[in-house]
């Protein structure tokens, strides 16, 4: 009889909230079902259930089946849970895919925010179920509270078995197992015998798709059958919430235990590559990537950890008998390609998700050749389609919209030292940008090449200057910087030394702060299907006391 009081006592004093005799049922809804608007949630509401349910954009084209944005703020204000399921419900346990989570949770984010009018998500659920070390370190840098998994590993997919109650003595909140997922052939009998396992201190949580669900019928529950299943959790007196509210009831100092799940992979590939497109560039040309990161840029062994994909300890070693092959000229401004690993911005992060390397360039500081700014060129590009391009995830692109991945372009340079790049669009437009580095100033052109079928207007871009790596310029305000029809310009903070920017045609000029930032954006001529237009723009760096500009 000690050794039973003993273990109770320690569950009374772990876990003080969940001492009692309730029963607890987390459900859960996934795919942003149409059915989910038209009959679960006002269901659960007559009867005082909370849920969660996980939307996704994936499937949204199809209007008659699933929810439209504004359908997902309804049942926000109907009292229920939105969780982020992903943009495009790509296998989160393949490193490709988990790697770029944080763009596909700000897509969702995004849409709910602007159009659903729906708080940011606190907690997540994996795209079929599928999960690896990626997306879970994602997820806990972007302070998710709770994520679902599925019944895998601990059960097959696919079959109707119980898998195990959410413990949150052994359970991490970011791999929350699914207790039952259900199928077609659920009924009444076997639904009791899941819910009726609920304990003291555990959470059974339930997952259900479509009720029903007529574009997969694989995962459909008949909306009788739910009925049935609901008014028992009602009448047995079950505690009925969504996932989030689990945290009341967890103790005030709760700690993660250690999942041995964490660093695990369960993804439908067979094989998985594990770098990142950009880390494959990077190891093919490791003694460049390397001195660029380290000499230049001044990276930490972290950093350089990041944008290669080796461990801290590996990359430090391999340094040892890596060349330095980048040599600068002194007659013009020394000018590298921004190698990844750090982000370029101080603040605003949520508007630069995943920035892309290839549309940035380090330009440093003749005055001080250990600062620099960073030129993104373009940032984004519009026209009358919509967002074309855009060099890094926060608004939707016309892509994002058609789930299609822009993948990233290294800069080349040539023989002269000038810079090229070309981003090849999926309707045949062409993005070409030439950076030409000079003594105290840089030229660039940015042309537009229109291979579509369809005549281009409003070609408007962004080219976006920030300043974290000038530690003269990186104070975060409008304050040191001028912003005219004629330039965009920035001071030191000793008012010694000017950075400015100017292009041909304007569109607007513009600074963010919170980055810091500076804008001169350009604007483009029509361009007529076949036809190229371009646009040519400079930056200087000087001293004085008034911006300088040509």
């Amino acid at each position: 009889m000690f050794p039973r009081l003993i273990f109770v006592l320690l569950i009374v004093l772990s876990f003080p909230r969940l001492w009692g005799q309730e029963k607890i049922v987390v459900l859960t809804f996934d795919d942003a079902v149409k059915s989910h608007r038209s009959f679960v949630a006002p269901y659960l509401k007559e009867l005082g259930f909370g849920a969660t349910f996980f939307v996704t954009y994936n499937w949204m084209d199809d209007t008659e089946n699933f929810m439209t944005w504004e359908e997902i703020g309804e049942i926000h204000q109907m009292g229920f849970e939105i969780g982020n399921h992903t943009w495009t419900h790509r296998d989160m346990g393949d490193p490709q895919n988990g790697n770029h989570l944080a763009g596909e949770l700000g897509l969702v984010n995004f849409r709910l925010d602007r159009v659903a009018h729906v708080p940011t998500p606190v907690t997540f659920a994996y795209p079929g179920n599928k999960f690896g070390p990626e997306a879970f370190k994602i997820l806990q840098e972007g302070g998710y509270q709770f994520a679902r998994r599925g019944m895998q590993p601990e059960q097959p997919y696919g079959k109707k078995r119980m898998g195990p109650l959410f413990d949150p003595k052994i359970h991490h909140p970011l791999l929350v197992p699914t207790t039952a997922d259900a199928y077609p052939d659920w009924d009444l009998a076997y639904f009791k015998s899941v819910v009726d396992k609920a304990e003291t201190g555990k959470f059974v949580v339930l997952q259900f798709h479509g009720v029903p669900d007529v574009a997969h019928p694989w995962v459909h529950t008949d909306p009788e059958n739910f009925k049935q299943f609901m008014q028992y959790l009602k009448q047995g007196g079950f505690k009925v919430i969504a996932l989030k509210d689990v945290a009341d009831y967890l103790p005030d100092d709760y700690r993660a235990p250690e999942d041995p799940l964490v660093g695990f992979r369960f993804t439908g590939k067979k094989e998985v590559e594990l770098l990142t497109q950009e880390q494959v560039a990077t190891r093919q040309n490791l003694d460049y990537w390397v001195d660029n990161m380290r000499r230049f840029h001044n990276f930490s062994w972290e950093e350089v950890a990041r944008a290669t994909g080796y461990s801290a300890g590996e990359i430090e070693k391999m340094a040892a008998s890596l060349k330095q092959p980048i040599k600068t000229r002194d007659e013009v401004l020394t000018v590298l390609p921004y190698p990844g690993g750090r982000h370029p911005r101080i603040g605003f992060l949520d508007g630069m998700i995943d920035p892309m390397r290839g549309t940035k360039l380090s330009i440093f500081l003749p005055w001080d050749p250990t600062q620099y700014v960073v030129l993104d060129v373009p940032e984004a590009l519009f026209c009358q389609l919509g967002l074309t391009f855009l060099g890094h995830t926060h608004v939707p692109s016309i892509w994002d919209d058609k789930k299609v991945t822009i993948s990233n372009s290294d800069w080349a340079m040539d023989s002269a030292g000038v810079y090229h790049n070309i981003w090849s669009l999926p309707n045949g437009m062409e993005i070409i940008v030439t950076v030409t580095p000079l003594r105290d100033s840089v030229e660039m052109q940015l042309a537009v090449h229109n291979g579509s079928e369809v005549d281009m207007e409003f070609i408007n871009t962004q080219v976006c200057i920030m300043f974290k790596g000038a530690q003269q310029f990186d104070e975060q305000t409008r304050d040191n910087k001028v912003l005219s029809d004629e330039v965009a310009a920035v001071h030191s903070e000793d008012n010694r030394h000017w950075i400015s920017t100017a292009w041909e045609k304007l569109r607007r000029t513009w600074a963010n702060p919170d980055c810091p930032c500076l804008h001169y954006d350009p604007i483009l001529d029509p361009c007529k299907a076949g036809e190229t237009v371009s646009v040519k723009g400079k930056i200087w760096f000087r001293e004085g006391s008034e911006p300088y500009f040509e």
